[in-house]
């Protein structure tokens, strides 16, 4: 399977098979994530989001992922929107790393 990737701000969006097995819940509002600065949000239109965790090995990560059934887009009021086909899509958020406070997630 060739994976299709779109970015969009600190967000990247990576086709999956589907849904890994683990404890997921839906996200209503469908933001992705709100900014901490100028409270902009990263919002899934079109689309069903949820968010949970899945383990691999020993290690646990936070997760999202969109199920999109015809066409969906994430509209942002910095970044142009994206449009993304049919199919299930994995939301990977960038991360920055300081000697002080090791890895962190970025928040625009």
């Amino acid at each position: 399977m060739v994976r299709r990737m779109f970015r969009q701000g600190d967000l990247l969006f990576v086709e999956v098979e589907g849904v890994p097995k683990g404890r997921f819940e839906r996200v209503h509002d469908n933001v992705i994530q709100r900014g901490e600065a100028g409270g902009h949000a990263h919002k899934l239109i079109g689309g069903k989001l949820y968010r949970g965790w899945t383990t691999e090995g020993n290690r646990r990560s936070y997760v999202m992922f969109i199920v999109i059934e015809s066409v969906g887009k994430v509209v942002h009021e910095e970044h142009g929107e994206i449009v993304l086909e049919k199919g299930t899509w994995m939301v990977v958020r960038q991360r920055e790393y300081s000697p002080q406070k090791g890895f962190e997630y970025v928040l625009e």
